[in-house]
């Protein structure tokens, strides 16, 4: 079930969440063997995780999803993984100990329950607690966050909030026009668009689905139905890229009719453009990542004109995710695939996009 409750536009952290502090380095762990030169054992850098899953000494009458919520200091994930193998006496060489608590350093200075402060996404926490210091230095949280309140995007987030701040419920939102239209310019990721939530104020409306604005297969594996990012990008998700919602018929068409067809359709010209001129032995790699965040931005335009959303703001929320967590840049090779267009598609394409004026190299 999705949680959805932000503080500061970045979601809360609790025991339901899907947040978690990945691989944090190094947690330096005395690691066998123990010979004369050594006799503590041999300190190793591990990598070390830990888990909303695990939050204990949360809220006690505060719940989201019927769970308790993580607290600045009083909180913590009571385990962690990763340093199981440094397993001598010793242990970790500040702590004594392995797969410790994992504690929050940072946390909304202005948003608190129960009289303390809550922690939410991309705040600092650090590992393989005993009690305090931690024994590696500070790492992320990750989960999850609303609309980016990104300086290009003032204008549109002003816009959406003028069209839906009188709209407290879903379905009175998902009723006004003036409201659906100004959210188009306001990207969510794909488990945020895709979310059942009752009342969410960021997923999709009924008959609607999340759409990459960047192709999923841009970074994931040939036939891995987008769940395995490619070697080189492993932090890519795709229930964590952003997208924005599409009209998507339920019949099975959905990727060639309504809404998401025109995205794929637009989208796919300029793609299959890119295949077309790249030489031989490129055409699995024929354009960058800032080819493709510039056909998604000129797709999302052309579909949604009375939208009016902003180049500089939709690349700045595209780069926000892409540059940030994924790590590539502007001229980063990424994958295209041939699209499997309809005939319906290429006519449409050629009425939005007559002329293709992406290059590919």
């Amino acid at each position: 079930m999705a949680n959805e409750v932000y503080a500061n536009n970045m979601e809360v952290s609790c025991k339901s969440a899907a947040g978690k502090s990945i691989a944090c380095f190094p947690d330096v762990c005395f690691t066998p063997p123990q010979a004369p030169p050594t006799p503590l054992g041999v300190p190793i850098p591990y990598p070390n995780t830990g888990m909303a899953k695990d939050t204990t000494r949360g809220t006690r009458t505060v719940k989201i999803t019927g769970k308790e919520v993580m607290l600045k200091d009083k909180s913590c994930f009571k385990t962690s993984t990763g340093d199981e193998a440094g397993n001598t006496p010793k242990k970790g060489v500040v702590t004594s100990k392995i797969k410790g608590k994992v504690y929050f350093i940072a946390w909304s200075m202005d948003v608190k329950f129960e009289g303390e402060n809550v922690v939410r996404h991309l705040d600092l926490m650090t590992h393989n607690h005993a009690s305090k210091p931690g024994n590696t230095p500070p790492w992320a949280y990750a989960d999850a966050a609303a609309t980016t309140p990104i300086e290009q995007c003032k204008k549109e987030v002003a816009r959406k909030n003028k069209a839906c701040g009188g709209l407290p419920t879903k379905a009175q939102r998902c009723d006004d026009k003036a409201c659906t239209s100004a959210k188009k310019c306001l990207l969510v990721s794909k488990k945020q668009a895709d979310s059942k939530a009752q009342n969410s104020q960021v997923a999709c409306c009924p008959g609607e689905t999340g759409h990459h604005l960047v192709e999923a297969h841009s970074f994931t594996a040939t036939g891995s139905g987008r769940q395995t990012p490619l070697p080189q990008f492993p932090n890519y998700d795709e229930k964590d890229a952003p997208c924005i919602c599409v009209q998507c018929p339920q019949d099975g068409s959905g990727r060639y009719e309504g809404d998401h067809g025109f995205m794929h359709a637009a989208q796919g010209k300029l793609e299959q453009a890119a295949i077309e001129g790249a030489p031989p032995g490129q055409k699995d790699y024929a354009w960058n990542y800032g080819q493709s965040r510039s056909a998604g931005v000129r797709a999302l335009q052309q579909t949604f004109p009375k939208s009016k959303c902003s180049k500089k703001c939709l690349e700045a929320q595209l780069d926000a995710y892409h540059k940030n967590t994924v790590g590539v840049r502007d001229k980063t090779p990424v994958r295209t695939h041939t699209p499997n267009l309809q005939d319906n598609q290429k006519a449409l394409a050629h009425d939005m996009i007559p002329e293709v004026t992406i290059s590919a190299w």
